[in-house]
């Protein structure tokens, strides 16, 4: 996935959250976890983050990340943000 992020652009940030051309996060592997300098498992935010909740809600609704107790979609009714999420592109048929 680095590597990847690496070919579209991506360079090492300079500021805190700054805007990056391709942004790839693994948010889960099944019930596994990790917490290595590499890498963790689930990603450390994703119960609090509508614009990865709600796509993972799309396909997913009753998946439990590890260590969170709730599924995906009552986490996601659990959140009170103001965020809008916007769908961009079509439906795969």
């Amino acid at each position: 996935m680095r590597d990847l992020e690496k070919e579209f652009g991506r360079a090492p940030k300079k500021v805190l959250n700054e805007p990056r051309p391709l942004d790839l996060d693994l948010i889960a592997f099944g019930d596994e976890t990790r917490n290595t300098a590499d890498l963790i498992l689930p990603h450390p935010r994703a119960q609090l983050r509508k614009f990865v909740l709600e796509p993972l809600n799309e396909i997913a609704p009753d998946f439990i990340l590890a260590g969170q107790g709730r599924s995906v979609s009552q986490l996601l009714a659990g959140i009170s943000s103001d965020e809008t999420v916007v769908k961009i592109g079509r439906p795969i048929a």
